[in-house]
């Protein structure tokens, strides 16, 4: 059975990674002030918007590259001339339905649908830049992602979230580069001055290995300070794990291929799966005590019960619920 292109040129098999960003974020707010389920509408309006706005960012993306050769997580077809329509269509489909989540999601979805654009500008395109590639990048999937998860959920930012939020889109980050180490050639044949069009795959590998680490680091710290469960360390040596696996994909360097960047990917999944199920079952095992739990219960506890914002505006972004009840077992 043939595939439509537009099904194909929107890599359903990407969408699934994209929808883990938001939903950390979704979870996060609720482990964080260990909250009792709430937010539903929200979370599946804002599932829905990143669904629309992976398909318009791929397709408009599809229209600038027109990709012959190899691409992760799909498979080049034939491009449509018209395909740049349904891709606008798709980004403002999106913007409407993160508006109905709320006012936050809104405007991350415009913004993320802005960048897309720019993103895949037919003349002078942001991807094929140095700095304005990885830029939208970091922004739409390390920042925006997590944040229209986080913001369904009504609560207040404070020291912790904020952190974890960078150190999180700094891993994002690093996966981005990661996707690119095979793209030296395509790369230079379009005329963009990426990273490994520029530099090779070599250094493009090694920056996002960087940047992995600089995000695990991020989360050792913030363990160390007591805001994250001690137990997460049994984590590290997964870590090392996945760094052994890029620095053996460094050896075998300049030869790349996508396949070999989708186990990198996955590998990184595998480790967030397993310390979800280690969280799960420290926070199962806290339950049993009858005392405060998920965030409340690390060694810091909260890092800072004073709101991070004005009273005033606080009491309008917590309208829907108060975020401080509701904070221990069901």
């Amino acid at each position: 059975m043939t595939r439509h292109p537009l099904w194909v040129l929107a890599r359903p098999a990407m969408l699934p990674y994209l929808w883990l960003l938001v939903l950390a974020g979704y979870g996060w707010a609720h482990w964080d002030r260990a909250l009792t389920f709430r937010g539903g509408e929200g979370l599946v309006a804002v599932l829905l918007a990143w669904g629309a706005l992976h398909a318009g960012t791929l397709w408009l993306n599809a229209g600038l590259d027109r990709d012959e050769g190899p691409v992760l997580f799909g498979e080049p077809v034939p491009v449509p001339r018209w395909i740049r329509t349904p891709g606008l269509v798709a980004l403002a489909l999106s913007v409407g339905l993160g508006a109905w989540a709320g006012c936050v999601e809104g405007v991350a979805a415009g913004i993320a649908a802005a960048l897309a654009v720019l993103y895949s500008r037919p003349e002078r395109p942001w991807k094929g830049h140095q700095v304005l590639g990885p830029l939208v990048n970091w922004v739409g999937y390390g920042l925006l992602s997590p944040l229209v998860g986080w913001a369904v959920v009504r609560v207040s930012p404070d020291p912790r979230t904020l952190l974890a939020w960078l150190f999180g889109s700094l891993g994002v980050l690093g996966v981005y580069f990661l996707a690119q180490v095979f793209q030296q050639e395509e790369d230079r044949a379009r005329g963009y001055r990426t990273l490994v069009a520029t530099h090779g795959p070599a250094l493009t590998l090694a920056v996002g290995h960087l940047l992995l680490g600089a995000g695990v680091l991020g989360g050792v710290g913030l363990t160390a300070l007591g805001w994250l469960p001690r137990v997460s360390l049994v984590l590290l040596p997964l870590g090392v794990w996945n760094s052994w696996g890029l620095w053996r994909w460094g050896q075998r360097l300049p030869d790349a291929s996508p396949a070999e960047a989708l186990a990198a990917v996955r590998r990184l999944l595998a480790l967030a799966l397993v310390a979800l199920v280690v969280n799960l079952a420290w926070y199962a095992w806290e339950c049993q005590g009858g005392g405060p739990v998920a965030g409340l219960a690390t060694a810091d506890g909260l890092p800072d019960d004073r709101p991070a914002w004005p009273p005033r505006a606080m009491r309008a972004w917590e309208r829907a619920h108060d975020p401080w009840e509701d904070r221990w077992c069901p």
